[in-house]
């Protein structure tokens, strides 16, 4: 599936995709989420943005972030750095996913982050307990942030649903494992162009968790992008707001070297 939400940037990159020759009718949610999955991303991107952490009392944590990405084609580099407050600038996350193959199958993805206050590099597990928990306090979780194999659910089309005035489809995704915290939800693709507009998550008991909300969007360079993601914890009242500016894609090559562990370790991503 595609990325829930491309890095903190590219859930945020999607390209445009005609709709074809299906009618909606013959369509399955199988159909749908591989259509989503295959809609055209940008070779190389970057960005900042603005994250935003609410809590249930009410206050509000701001971050600013600098994420930037690149196809390699075998692979998808993707690398965050927080740049204030002062407590947690040059915290870092290193990302490296790996496409499907034909069969199905899909290597794991490689996680880092760097605590620049412990001076220590650790592997974030792509799967598992440590997936599933909350990315640098916010209601996103690691898992998140990258992106999820459709032969590891099974779909439902349960309909079609209008979200802020566009057209989508309602797929209902499960996991074949079961094992995950939110084994379940909906998400809302559109009809237009196969990018994502909303999705639900249900716990394991099977009551609604979280729901993200993606707004604001804009075209650039043919790609259409949602410049506001929200993460909202309807059980315990928080939220998580990204608001990315910033953005270019496409324009000139990134360094490879940015996208390395030595690369965070040493601040140079800037």
């Amino acid at each position: 599936m595609k990325k829930i939400i491309s890095t903190l940037s590219t859930i945020l990159l999607a390209g445009s995709l005609a709709t074809g020759s299906l009618f909606a009718q013959s369509l399955t949610g199988y159909d749908v989420m591989q259509k989503a999955d295959q809609v055209a991303e940008p070779k190389t991107s970057s960005s900042t943005a603005t994250l935003t952490i609410h809590s249930k009392k009410g206050a509000d944590r701001i971050r600013e972030v600098i994420m930037k990405s690149k196809d390699y084609g075998d692979v998808t580099k993707e690398v965050i750095v927080f740049t204030t407050p002062k407590d947690v600038a040059g915290v870092g996350y290193l990302m490296f996913d790996y496409p499907e193959a034909a069969d199905g199958s899909k290597k794991d993805a490689d996680n880092w982050l760097y605590m620049p206050a412990m001076k220590k590099t650790r592997r974030i597990a792509s799967s598992g307990s440590e997936s599933e928990g909350s990315f640098m306090g916010t209601d996103f979780t690691y898992q998140d942030m990258g992106e999820r194999s459709l032969s590891k659910y099974d779909y439902n089309l349960l309909g079609e649903e209008s979200v802020d005035g566009v057209e989508c489809y309602k797929v209902e995704c499960i996991s074949k494992a079961h094992t995950e915290k939110d084994p379940r939800y909906i998400t809302y693709i559109s009809k237009n162009d196969y990018i994502m507009r909303k999705c639900e998550f249900y716990d394991r008991q099977d009551q609604l968790h979280r729901i993200l909300t993606c707004s604001d969007f804009t075209t650039i360079k043919g790609f259409t992008t949602a410049q506001k993601m929200k993460m909202e914890n309807v059980q315990t009242g928080t939220w998580s707001l990204i608001e990315t500016k910033d953005i270019a894609y496409d324009e000139g090559d990134i360094d490879d070297s940015l996208f390395t562990v030595a690369a965070l370790e040493k601040g140079r991503i800037r």
